[in-house]
């Protein structure tokens, strides 16, 4: 099975069901398969062939989902690029695995007009919308071409995506994964979070990012329908949920805060919402026991990497209801034990299980993983080493296989010999009533060698100190763990996946340092 098999099965399986709603307009299964075909041909006809990488960079549109279902047709390879990122970083990542042909929505145009000139690998150019400048236009190839399907041989083991990481703790790597790869990721997700053929998605992720991307994969997987939004604005959101009866969102912690915010959050009807999933990076509790009260639905956290094609654990509404009742409060800090198809374990730095309830790196093994980084044997071998991918995350296990992600290995703070992972003092931090977002690093000290600062978002209107945040933490933490220093900022950066960018907080304190930790 290849990845365009799911569009292609449903629109024989059910053709007239809405598979994506875009600019208030639906798209049936057999609409978007005959679209996936012209384009296909099109990419042809330009002489993409397979095991060619193509680069897309836009925001949400349905076009995406057309275009990522076409490459898999001609058996080409789509590299996802983040529209947030500039036009030399771009560079970086369409140079790396020499892309033949770029994709660009038309709200991306200044950026393809300034790649245009930096890059020679890029034989053709291909704009979406009605502004594209560059190239050839997406609807004119689309019109020129038929929707029969191409003779072309495509195999599971083929590449279908090189997705370069989030680089938060450094320059990108192109993970590499194969059609197999990615069909059980998405398979394994559809099963564990219970999607349905019913469902109403809501995407509000990037669909460039690999979170995005699978559970996209999941629900078509399963026959349901996709509502499109271009980007995650929140009442935007809450508008969409109560006027299109959307079932499922899934969301970034950080868009959960933003909801909470939203001063029309009691102005909408929420109740046909079912399921909340969110993952990508921890959400403080106390604003996880809000949302709780807030919203009457499942809520579903999930863990997993890029390099994992994608999700490979889930804490389940069940265990969820136990936390907010006070039954298994514990539950939610957790993200939950591993789904069917995969395994994992707590490690020490020889390799060597743990004992539960000890912190180690956290290992996975399954069908998904990727098959290497591009271009980088060394580094692949390190990761995926002794058939386990390495997560690099630091961790803990209870005895039931619960999982508890404490924080990326790299992001460890040692100060004066002991450890501090800084999600558990933001944790603390986020309780504080006056804090809207907090995030905590190590900055060099003469004496700690690192000390514990908190980077801090006050809520509007309000003029907190630092010594307001230090005492706060005076009798919820041991002393080492207490940040040392307070700094405010309006908002704090974050990369397109929503993880917060820690080494652009840490660079002004470390940039004079031949070493950035201590």
């Amino acid at each position: 099975m290849i990845v365009s098999d799911i569009v292609l099965r449903q629109a024989v399986q059910c053709p007239d069901k809405v598979a994506l709603v875009w600019d208030g307009q639906p798209m049936t299964f057999a609409e978007l398969k005959s679209r996936v075909l012209r384009f296909a041909n099109a990419l042809s006809a330009l002489g993409i062939a397979k095991g060619d990488r193509v680069a897309l960079l836009s925001t949400n549109r349905r076009e995406h989902v057309e275009v990522v279902f076409a490459l898999s047709v001609v058996g080409a390879v789509w590299v996802p690029l983040n529209y947030r990122l500039t036009a030399r970083e771009i560079e970086v990542q369409v140079s790396n695995v020499e892309c033949s042909a770029f994709i660009y929505g038309d709200d991306m145009a200044d950026k393809a007009e300034e790649l245009r000139d930096r890059d020679t690998s890029i034989r053709q150019w291909i704009g979406i919308g009605a502004k594209a400048a560059i190239g050839h236009r997406y609807e004119d190839l689309m019109a020129k071409s038929s929707d029969s399907l191409p003779q072309i041989r495509v195999e599971p083991d083929d590449l279908i995506t090189i997705m370069h990481t989030g680089g938060t703790t450094g320059l990108p790597k192109g993970v590499m994964t194969t059609h197999r790869q990615l069909v059980l990721g998405a398979l394994y997700w559809s099963y564990g979070s219970g999607a349905r053929s019913d469902d109403k998605m809501l995407q509000v992720l990037p669909m460039m990012a690999s979170g995005g991307n699978i559970m996209q994969l999941a629900q078509l997987m399963v026959g349901s329908t996709i509502h499109i939004a271009p980007r995650f604005d929140p009442e935007q959101v809450l508008r969409l949920i109560e006027s299109e009866r959307i079932t499922y969102l899934p969301v970034v912690p950080s868009m959960i805060i933003f909801l909470l915010e939203s001063p029309e959050l009691t102005k909408h009807d929420l109740s046909s919402l079912k399921r909340i999933e969110y993952g990508s990076s921890p959400i403080p509790v106390d604003r996880l026991m809000r949302a709780g009260e807030v919203f009457d639905v499942d809520f579903q956290q999930t863990y997993g990497q890029t390099e994992t094609s994608v999700l490979t654990n889930y804490l389940d509404g069940d265990d969820h209801r136990k936390g907010f009742s006070g039954e298994a409060p514990h539950l939610l800090e957790s993200c939950g034990r591993c789904l069917l198809g995969y395994s994992g374990q707590v490690v020490d730095d020889d390799g060597n299980p743990v004992q539960r309830g000890e912190i180690g790196e956290y290992i996975l093994r399954g069908e998904s993983m990727m098959s290497g980084y591009w271009n980088l044997r060394e580094v692949s071998e390190r990761t995926l080493r002794g058939g386990w991918l390495h997560t690099g995350d630091a961790a803990k296990m209870d005895e039931e296989g619960y999982v508890y992600i404490v924080d990326r290995k790299v992001d460890k703070i040692i100060s004066g010999g002991e450890n501090v992972y800084p999600v558990e003092v933001e944790n603390i931090l986020s309780a504080h009533p006056g804090v809207l977002e907090a995030a905590v690093i190590g900055i060099p000290d003469e004496r700690w060698v690192e000390a514990v600062k908190a980077i801090v978002v006050a809520r509007p209107g309000l003029d907190l100190k630092a010594q307001d945040i230090i005492g706060f933490c005076r009798d919820k933490l041991a002393g080492f763990k207490i940040p040392k220093s307070v700094d405010f900022m309006d908002a704090l950066p974050r990369t397109a996946y929503g993880k917060v960018r820690r080494s652009l907080l840490r660079e002004p304190y470390w940039k004079s340092r031949e070493r950035k930790i201590g």
